[in-house]
């Protein structure tokens, strides 16, 4: 018989899965939201559609960050949305967890300045030098999280880091084979970063998954 913290009825389920997805579910869209209606307004106005998608979704990058970051530096509030077994276990990956979420705020700080460039209200030279700052930044402070981590979180960064490969490679590049035969309307440059930023997102989720990791209790 499974148990309560694995019994989708279960106590511990609703606390540590269902509760903490449905608040991800209404922080993401309301993040989605400001920034969309933010991109409309009379400050940014006349992003293109690929601009808006590359806003929203750096925009969200930041957010995630600094909610992980909130949780990390205060555990026990931390230990009732984060993905951990209880508030020692991230007061042990503080370090590792502050790098990470310093190295994500600032990728998505460089895809918000690439969504935001000329003909968008930042000038071209300046989002170009913004967005090279955090992706080089966030190389750094990556690198700091990798080096910190124990041997079961730098091997899920590794095989993370692997399937974003993979499924770049068949999203994207199937993506530009069928808009190069005409079947598809071909892919923005922003549409390319800002499918790999979903991408790695989603490569993190499914290896976290694959490793037993989603903790249910």
């Amino acid at each position: 018989m499974m148990s309560d913290a694995k019994q989708p009825g279960g106590k511990a389920f609703w606390r540590k899965v269902a509760v903490p997805a449905m608040f991800g579910g209404v922080f993401g869209f309301a993040t989605a939201f400001a920034l969309g209606s933010f991109a409309d307004g009379r400050w940014v106005g006349g992003l293109s559609t690929s601009a808006e998608i590359a806003l929203i979704g750096g925009g969200l990058y930041v957010m995630i960050a600094l909610m992980t970051l909130i949780g990390t530096l205060n555990p026990k509030a931390g230990a009732r949305y984060l993905n951990v077994e209880d508030a020692g276990e991230l007061a042990e990956m503080r370090t590792v967890l502050v790098n990470s979420c310093i190295a994500m705020a600032l990728w998505g700080a460089a895809l918000v300045a690439l969504a935001l460039a000329a003909p968008g209200p930042v000038p071209a030279p300046l989002a170009l030098a913004s967005a090279l700052v955090g992706l080089l930044g966030g190389a750094v402070f990556a690198w700091r999280s990798w080096k910190l981590s124990d041997e079961l979180m730098a091997a899920v960064t590794t095989e993370a880091n692997s399937l974003t490969a993979l499924l770049a490679f068949a999203v994207l590049g199937g993506w530009g084979m069928l808009a190069h035969l005409g079947y598809l309307a071909g892919p923005q440059p922003l549409d390319l970063l800002t499918g790999l930023y979903a991408l790695s997102l989603l490569a993190t989720f499914v290896t976290v998954a694959r490793r037993g990791m989603m903790r249910l209790g």
